[in-house]
């Protein structure tokens, strides 16, 4: 009688037991991801102001103090030493002993004298600052809130033209791997800036020549670029708009399109096309390259934030989608469109076309 009593006394106590919840994957939400969105310029506005106090320059071959720091910068103390705890914080410098220094990734980008240096794209963006403060103003009226943009002076250009170089160099290195060019002979780089993807393609395909068209005070900068290259007699320079231009010329078979179509509406997205079409002979091939949307248009979301900064400047320019520059590839006449799926790291989008022969 005994045991029975014992053995319900165990049962009872199993059916009070509560029951164990299992916790749903994905279902937890970070409490700090809005304020982490709302307050993502603060770590920019760190990088912009450093960069505008030649921090990096000045601490390119020797830890300083921040009272050194201080007296060379002309800058306040206290201010300055609430800026360097964030630039530590970010990982742009070390500081040990009271004394701070260049990590590797600010040596390599952010010393004036670096051959990587990408200080110009860094004050780009701070310059575009006060305007991206006006994005309301954007949506609401469907308009630039800015009048020249890009002018920013001579200065202001070769920063910025060495500074998309530099970003270029390790995709210039992937595109050349990965799109087999071996039996082009003339390419065409439209608005090709510095011509850093066609000097690669050269030097991966050594029986093709470039021409890069561009406009006349980037060609300059074009020029000092490709001497250093040594790659002056196979890389042309061909002033010129290829908004206003009526043609781009003749005798190309292959055209380069890359990160231009951003800028414009698909009007005259359409338009290049065209020109570029015309440009090439029977069998040419055309690479559209850009950091484009998904084809549904939910993401990425630095190309979703590169049509933002599209609306605030221009006045027909957005971030499109894979799904509509093919057809409108389709439409100016190139077959054969298809996506090239480019190594890793690269965030761009890849579409190649061919001419009809």
């Amino acid at each position: 009688m005994k045991k029975k009593e014992t053995v319900k006394k165990k049962v009872a106590k199993k059916k009070v037991q509560p029951k164990k919840t299992v916790a749903m994957s994905g279902t937890a939400l970070d409490p700090m991801k809005v304020m982490g969105i709302a307050s993502s310029y603060w770590q920019s506005k760190v990088l912009h102001t450093a960069v505008r106090l030649d921090l990096f320059t000045l601490l390119s071959d020797k830890a300083l103090t921040v009272n050194q720091l201080a007296t060379k910068c002309k800058a306040d103390k206290r201010g300055l030493e609430i800026l360097l705890i964030a630039t530590v914080s970010l990982g742009l410098l070390n500081q040990t002993g009271g004394k701070y220094r260049n990590t590797r990734l600010s040596k390599t980008f952010l010393v004036k004298d670096s051959k990587k240096f990408q200080g110009g794209i860094v004050s780009m963006f701070d310059s575009w600052y006060g305007a991206w403060g006006d994005l309301y103003d954007a949506v609401v009226k469907g308009a630039p809130v800015v009048g020249k943009p890009h002018d920013q002076g001579p200065e202001a250009l070769r920063n910025y033209i060495y500074g998309m170089h530099y970003r270029a160099l390790a995709q210039g290195d992937i595109l050349a791997r990965d799109i087999d060019f071996s039996d082009r002979k003339h390419l065409l780089d439209v608005a090709g800036g510095p011509g850093t993807f066609d000097m690669k393609f050269c030097q991966k395909n050594k029986g093709l020549s470039a021409t890069v068209l561009d406009l006349p005070q980037t060609l300059e900068i074009t020029s000092e670029i490709v001497k250093s290259f040594g790659l002056e007699k196979r890389i042309t320079r061909r002033p010129g708009n290829y908004l206003t231009d009526k043609t781009f010329g003749k005798g190309y078979d292959a055209v380069l399109l890359s990160s231009m179509f951003n800028q414009e509406s698909p009007k005259v997205v359409c338009k290049i096309l065209k020109k570029s079409f015309n440009a090439l002979e029977p069998g040419g091939k055309v690479l559209v390259q850009d950091q484009m949307l998904n084809r549904t248009k939910t993401g990425p979301a630095l190309s979703a934030l590169i049509g933002v900064n599209q609306l605030i400047h221009t006045p027909g320019g957005a971030a499109y989608s894979e799904k509509e520059v093919s057809e409108w590839m389709t439409t100016s006449g190139f077959k054969k469109v298809k996506t090239v799926k480019l190594s890793e790291p690269s965030p761009f989008v890849v579409l190649l076309g061919e001419k009809p022969k």
